[in-house]
Parts: structure tokens; C-alpha cells; sequence
């Protein structure tokens, strides 16, 4: 079994398959993450979570969730270093096909393919490797 992080919300919506949206205050979820700004760099005081609940809280309930994500590093490093390589392996290849007799739109173009191509490729990985695999999954431990 993965442990993982304990973390206290309030359970803001029930979802369909046994699932609630919880929230999360960042003062408990994030205030001591060395990632906290990545999470969102716009500085909402929150996060939602959508948690497995078998213990059937209701909204409006406070909850006790366990995170048991895998690597933070790992995550941040599908999620902002690959896709910033590929940018860059993109503007390089578009510099040197020049397709558009113009080198900078050239690079800016196959920038621009390979980041969308990236993030489909991290959407699919995502989809497979992690949206099914429960273990992956937060989940309610106890309604307080």
C-alpha cells in the first residue's frame, strides 16, 4: 500500500462512480510543498480534490483524506520540464526546415506543433497509466 500525505476538507459535491469533490485549504494541502507555486501560481487559498468515498459523506461534511500520489518531482517534470523540451527540440528542428522562408515562424510553428503534441502524448500517458489505477486515487479515511 502507498501512504501518502493526511489532509483535512470539506466535502463541496458528490460525483458520480462513489466520488466527492473535497476542499482543500492550501494552509494544511500546500503550505509547507516545496511545489506549491506550480499547483496554482494564481494564489487561490484552495485546491479541490475529487476523492473516492466509500465512506459516503455527504456535502457540507469535514473529511480526512489521504493523498497518496506518487512522486511530486515526478509530476512536475512530465508536467512543465518535458513539454519545455520539446518546445525548444521544436524551434530548433523549425530553424533548420526554414518551411516558411522565414526561420523564426518556422521555429515558432514547430514550437507550437511539438507542444501540443506533448501534452496530448502527457494526456494519453496520464489516461493510462493513472486515471485507473486506484492506487493513485485520494481517498476519505474518515468524516470528522
Amino acid at each position: 500500500m502507498i501512504s501518502g500525505r493526511i489532509e483535512e476538507g470539506v466535502v463541496t459535491e458528490l460525483l458520480n462512480n462513489n466520488y466527492a469533490n473535497v476542499k482543500i485549504p492550501k494552509k494544511t494541502s500546500c503550505g509547507l510543498c516545496d511545489h506549491k507555486g506550480f499547483c496554482n501560481p494564481f494564489g487561490k487559498d484552495h485546491m479541490v480534490i475529487a476523492a473516492d468515498n466509500k465512506l459516503k459523506a455527504i456535502v457540507g461534511q469535514k473529511v480526512r483524506i489521504e493523498v497518496r500520489a506518487a512522486d511530486e518531482g515526478k509530476a512536475i517534470t512530465i508536467l512543465y520540464v518535458i513539454p519545455l523540451i520539446a518546445m525548444f527540440i521544436g524551434a530548433l528542428i523549425g530553424n533548420a526546415l526554414n518551411l516558411f522562408e522565414n526561420k523564426d515562424a518556422s521555429a515558432a510553428f514547430f514550437s507550437f506543433l511539438f507542444l501540443v503534441i506533448t501534452f496530448l502524448a502527457i494526456r494519453y500517458y496520464s489516461r493510462t497509466k493513472y486515471e485507473k489505477n486506484i492506487s493513485y486515487k485520494p481517498i476519505i479515511i474518515e468524516i470528522l
